[in-house]
């Protein structure tokens, strides 16, 4: 036996208050009420639902692109670094690092840069603050090409658009 879907709390409500006001009301504010009743509920679900969740796809959409084009650029310096092939660093490591740094102009942003105890290999620890994003994959880029690789790195955004606060650890 199958049981029918029901409201009666709603049902009781609508015969023994709602319907004795709707009843006592002009035709035509009836027809009014009948069409209110139809357009505020689909407005509420275009203007609370659909819409922002149409605004939400685009965004994520625009993200998407914009994370496609990053990923992007990132494989062709990647490519572009296989295809100069990697030079065995000429002098101490401290050198072709402080060399670099100033022939791509990051040496000014450069707030630490030490050797790094530990491991089989002589690593360099270096830090960079507030520092224009283009210089610092450049000089990350010149570096490989040198022979020195990134071992770990931590980029952080800073609230100027294009200025990055880096960390890296490079052998």
């Amino acid at each position: 036996m199958v049981k029918s879907f029901s409201f009666p709390f709603f049902h009781d409500v609508w015969q023994r208050h709602v319907l004795s006001y709707y009843q006592q009301l002009a035709q035509r504010e009836q027809g009014l009420v009948l069409f209110a009743s139809v357009i505020v509920p689909l407005m509420v679900l275009i203007f609370g639902m659909i819409l922002p969740l149409n605004d939400e796809l685009h965004r994520k959409a625009t993200l998407l692109s914009d994370l496609q084009k990053q990923a992007q650029e990132a494989e062709q310096l990647a490519h572009q670094i296989l295809q100069q092939g990697v030079k065995k660093p000429r002098g101490s490591m401290m050198t072709v690092v402080d060399q670099e740094a100033r022939t791509q102009k990051v040496r000014p942003f450069i707030t630490s840069l030490r050797p790094q105890l530990g491991g089989d290999k002589a690593r360099l620890w270096i830090q960079m603050k507030q520092a224009p994003y283009t210089d610092t994959v450049k000089f990350y880029q010149a570096l490989a090409s040198q022979g020195i690789h990134i071992v770990q790195i931590k980029w952080q955004k800073t609230p100027k658009l294009g200025i990055v606060n880096v960390q890296a650890v490079v052998q």
